[in-house]
C-alpha cells in the first residue's frame, strides 16, 4: 500500500444491507426476543435487535447499535422483528 493513500475504511455488514431476511431469520429472532421478555419483563428495555447463529438459530438479545459478529452470524434490528410480529 502506498504510504500517501488513506487507510480504506472498513465495512460493517448490517441487516439493512439485505433487503430481504428469511423467514426462518426473523423466527429465530423473535423466538429469541420472546424469551428475554418472559425472563426480564419487568425491566423493560428497548434492544437495538438480536443475533442469530445461522447453524443452530440460536438468538442473543443486543443493545449495542453496532454489535461485533462472529462469521456464520446476522443482525436483525429490532425494527424488523417489530414489523414482523403485527
Amino acid at each position: 500500500m502506498n504510504p500517501y493513500q488513506p487507510n480504506p475504511k472498513p465495512t460493517i455488514e448490517t441487516s439493512e444491507s439485505h433487503s430481504l431476511l428469511a423467514p426462518d431469520l426473523i423466527r429465530a429472532a423473535r423466538s429469541a426476543y420472546g424469551r428475554y421478555l418472559k425472563v426480564h419483563s419487568d425491566q423493560m428495555q428497548r434492544p437495538a435487535g438480536v443475533v442469530v447463529s445461522q447453524g443452530s438459530d440460536r438468538g442473543q438479545v443486543i443493545f449495542a447499535s453496532q454489535p461485533v459478529l462472529l462469521p456464520g452470524e446476522r443482525f436483525v434490528t429490532f425494527d424488523e422483528i417489530e414489523s414482523q410480529m403485527y
